[in-house]
């Protein structure tokens, strides 16, 4: 029988311990660009015209943002646990769902239905990208993950981060509208 060296000893200790590959976390810039990113996309979703497709793309769009925010921090993204909680979230918040849902819904109605509905379709929906994407991004931060969400406890976040959100997406839509005034102004002749 062979005597075992020193070297055997340490290959198979190699063997038995798989070396643990501890992901860093990434910076608050990387994830307020995911976040702001997705934000953006989703208030181009809200002008969709035809109605119920809106929320499809959305339910996509939100669900690409979480899968991006979860492989950010190395957690093993789940489809349909991610949608689970997203309509927890959002089913228990009912001007969360139903102004989204009805808005997309008065976009049937010619002009003036699209028009109002494509507005609120798109600040809602860009506000629950948004308080979605921060509520997973602290979730994740404090080394949850998709399997030990508890709705409960972060149901009040997700409706503190949608009320600014939709507060900031209103502000950046006016200042885009007001620069926009100013740039037709400018280029009025006298």
């Amino acid at each position: 029988m062979p005597k075992k060296t020193n070297s055997d000893t340490e290959k198979k200790k190699k063997i038995e311990t798989p070396e643990e590959t501890k992901q860093e976390a990434p910076s608050t810039c990387e994830m307020d660009a995911i976040i702001r990113n997705h934000t953006y996309a989703a208030i181009g979703i809200g002008f969709i015209p035809i109605p119920l497709v809106d929320l499809a793309a959305l339910t996509a769009l939100q669900l690409k943002m979480i899968s991006s925010i979860a492989k950010a921090y190395g957690v093993e993204f789940k489809k349909e646990r991610t949608k689970s909680i997203i309509s927890a979230l959002c089913g228990g918040t009912l001007t969360v769902v139903s102004v989204p849902m009805l808005s997309s819904l008065f976009k049937a109605i010619p002009i003036v239905g699209q028009t109002v509905g494509a507005a609120t379709v798109s600040i809602s929906g860009a506000a629950s990208t948004y308080a979605l994407g921060y509520v997973f991004d602290k979730h994740f931060k404090e080394g949850g993950t998709l399997l030990n969400v508890s709705v409960d406890n972060i149901k009040e976040g997700f409706t503190d981060y949608y009320q600014k959100g939709e507060k900031a997406i209103k502000a950046r839509l006016s200042k885009s509208k007001d620069t926009e005034e100013k740039a037709e102004k400018d280029a009025t002749p006298a």
